[in-house]
C-alpha cells in the first residue's frame, strides 16, 4: 500500500478554525450561524483525537495526535497531562474499561507528531492499556506485523469480556487482543479495502457484535465476536461519509460524528438488531473536524478536534478545544 498523503484528506475539509474561549455553557459562536455549549480546554498544540469519559474520577481523557501525551479534562475545562509514554507515538481512539480500570490506547504515527520517524510513519498499529487511576503502564501491544501493508491503529471497543478490538484505518483487517493478552487478527475483508482511510469508528454491542464504519465510504458494518467472517452491511438509506467515531448510546441509537468536510454529528436508529438503519437530521459542530464522542449521563460531548489545522503544513496550530454538549 502506498504512502497516504496527508494532502488528500486536507483538501477535503473545511479549515475555518475559530479562536474563540467560551466558558463552561457558554455559546459558542460559529462563522456558518452554528452556536453550541460545552467544554472548553487549552493544551498546547496538542489535537486530541480520541475521548473517554471515566464516571468515578469526574474527568475526560484525551489524547494526542501530536504529542502522544494522554491527558485529563474536568468539567471546568482545565487540562492536566496523565500519561507521557515514549512509546505513544501519537495516540488515536481512547476506550475506558470501567470494571477493570483499563485506558485502552490506539497508538499509531501520521507523520505529523513531535515523535514521528521514517520506520513509524503510516507503519504502526499498536495498542496499549495503562491503570486508568495512577496511568502506569499495564500492556503494550505492537500489532503491525501481523500483516503487510501500510498501518494505523485508530479507533478500539472493549466487549463485557474484557476483548479489545482495534481498526486499522491503511489495512483491511481488525485486530483483538483477547482477556488473556494474545492479539490476533480478528477480521480481514476486501469489503475494508479503499483509498486513503478505510475503517474508523468501532464499537461493542452487547448482542454480540461490533458495529464498525468505513471513513472513505460511509458504509457501517455489522460483524459478530464469535466469527470475525459473519461480516453483513448495515442497510443506510444514505453513505455516513467522513465517519469518524461512534458512540452506542443504546442498543438501538448509534451517534455517528463525520468529518471530512463534513464537520456534523449525526445519531443511526435500527429496529432490526442492525441489520438496517435509518438516519436522524444532522447537527453541525461548532469547530472544525470532530473525532469522537463520550456520553455523561443523558448528555454527549463530542470533541471538536481542529485536526485540520495540524495536518495542513500552512494553517496556524491551535491549542484550544470544545467538547461540544448535545
Amino acid at each position: 500500500m502506498t504512502k497516504f498523503k496527508t494532502s488528500q484528506l486536507v483538501r477535503s475539509l473545511t479549515l475555518a478554525a475559530l479562536l474563540a474561549t467560551p466558558l463552561l455553557g457558554a455559546s459558542v459562536a460559529h462563522a456558518d450561524g452554528v452556536s453550541a455549549q460545552g467544554i472548553t480546554f487549552t493544551a498546547e498544540q496538542a489535537y486530541p483525537e480520541g475521548i473517554a469519559w471515566h464516571p468515578a474520577q469526574k474527568v475526560f481523557f484525551v489524547s494526542s495526535v501530536h504529542t502522544g501525551t494522554i491527558g485529563k479534562v474536568s468539567p471546568q475545562g482545565v487540562y492536566t497531562p496523565f500519561i507521557q509514554d515514549d512509546q505513544l507515538i501519537a495516540s488515536v481512539g481512547l476506550a475506558l474499561d470501567a470494571k477493570r480500570n483499563l485506558l485502552w490506547v490506539a497508538v499509531a504515527d501520521l507523520g505529523a507528531s513531535t515523535r514521528s520517524s521514517a520506520t513509524t510513519a503510516y507503519k504502526l498499529a499498536a495498542v496499549a492499556a495503562y491503570d486508568a487511576t495512577t496511568g502506569e503502564r499495564r500492556a503494550y501491544h505492537d500489532l503491525s506485523g501481523l500483516v503487510q501493508g501500510g498501518h494505523m491503529a485508530n479507533d478500539l471497543a472493549v466487549d463485557a469480556a474484557g476483548n479489545v478490538y482495534i481498526t486499522d484505518s491503511f489495512s483491511p483487517v481488525i485486530y483483538r487482543v483477547d482477556a488473556k493478552g494474545q492479539a490476533s487478527v480478528f477480521a480481514q475483508s476486501d469489503l475494508f479495502k479503499g483509498e486513503g482511510f478505510n475503517l474508523n469508528g468501532i464499537v461493542a454491542h452487547p448482542d454480540g457484535y461490533l458495529l464498525v464504519n468505513k471513513y472513505n465510504s460511509g458504509e457501517v458494518f455489522r460483524i459478530s465476536t464469535r466469527n470475525g467472517a459473519d461480516i453483513q452491511r448495515v442497510s443506510l438509506p444514505e453513505a455516513v461519509k467522513g465517519a469518524d467515531g461512534m458512540l452506542l448510546r443504546d442498543k438501538t441509537h448509534l451517534v455517528v460524528v463525520q468529518n471530512a468536510g463534513n464537520d456534523q454529528v449525526v445519531e443511526l436508529v435500527s429496529k432490526d438488531g442492525w441489520k438496517t438503519a435509518t438516519l436522524q437530521p444532522a447537527r453541525k459542530t461548532a469547530y472544525s473536524f470532530p473525532t469522537t464522542a463520550a456520553q455523561v449521563g443523558a448528555d454527549v460531548y463530542v470533541l471538536n478536534s481542529r485536526l485540520d489545522t495540524l495536518l495542513n503544513k500552512d494553517a496556524p496550530k491551535v491549542s484550544e478545544y470544545l467538547l461540544q454538549k448535545y
